[in-house]
């Protein structure tokens, strides 16, 4: 134990020192890949968790420079990039094995008139699948991969729609429909605009079903709408357990309307 706590002390240190001195973009590239690597070829967990500190570290300290925005970052193989069409927000997420379990590990990079805020996203427990009603905060995040991003104007002002996977749970896959906003000081998950039956409302819209099959789930441009296959139970002895939940032939939507969005059922999908 007080070897490992050594050695996962180094990568602090080492990481620190590096730091010590304004780093180019592309020799933060190289180090955050350096990182990923160790990240993913360690075996042990207390050392995965410490070199997950360094990349949080030395990613915070790089995505401060303005210029990181726009920079790709091509080589980082095992990190997502998503950036808003309005050039506000970018979303870097990734994964780890830890503990037997899915470990996600997040930074949302927001730009500003008066430079770049930075969130980290945290998990306070192991990941797992969020309740579709409150709000949850960077601290308490859940853990996803994030493939895309699609701004929106809620009653509360800009807002950002997330779309998500994850693999939290055995034989289970979750996709998620998250919404991002951020106040002056934090960034929060969730807002009441998904109507799924007259006036009732839910702060996020969650997918679990059986990991062995794949789900649409996609935001048309044209249409104005998040398209995701709709999901029933292999037989009706399996009601309730999302292990069991395969895509039917049909699939619904959630379309865009003024500040909320509207279940559809049925709808026809396009070649979009």
């Amino acid at each position: 134990m007080l070897k490992k706590r050594f050695i996962a002390s180094i990568f602090l240190s080492i990481s620190l020192s590096l730091l010590a001195e304004p780093i180019s973009l592309s020799k933060g590239e190289e180090l955050l890949g350096s990182l990923f690597e160790k990240l993913k070829k360690e075996e042990s967990d207390s050392i995965k968790s410490c070199i997950n500190d360094s990349i949080y570290l030395v990613f915070s300290s790089v995505l401060q420079k303005k210029s990181s925005f726009d920079y790709p970052f091509q080589d980082l193989k095992h990190v997502g990039k998503r950036i808003a069409k309005d050039r506000k927000v970018a979303v870097y997420t990734w994964s780890y094995p830890e503990n037997g379990s899915a470990k996600f590990g997040g930074i949302i990079q927001q730009k500003t008139s008066k430079g770049i805020k930075l969130f980290p996203l945290k998990q306070a427990t192991k990941a797992y699948a969020p309740k579709e009603i409150g709000v949850i905060s960077t601290q308490n995040w859940y853990g996803a991969l994030y493939f895309d991003i699609v701004p929106f104007r809620s009653k509360q002002g800009k807002v950002y729609m997330l779309l998500g996977v994850a693999q939290n749970k055995k034989f289970l896959t979750m996709k998620v429909i998250d919404v991002l906003w951020m106040d002056k000081e934090e960034a929060f998950f969730g807002q009441p605009i998904f109507e799924f039956w007259k006036k009732d409302f839910l702060h996020r819209i969650v997918f679990e079903y059986n990991e062995e099959v794949s789900i649409t789930l996609l935001y048309e441009k044209k249409n104005k709408r998040f398209v995701f296959d709709h999901l029933e139970p292999l037989n009706s002895g399996f009601v309730g357990d999302y292990r069991y939940y395969v895509p039917s032939s049909t699939y619904d939507a959630y379309k865009k309307n003024v500040w909320k969005w509207v279940l559809q059922e049925d709808v026809i999908v396009g070649n979009e």
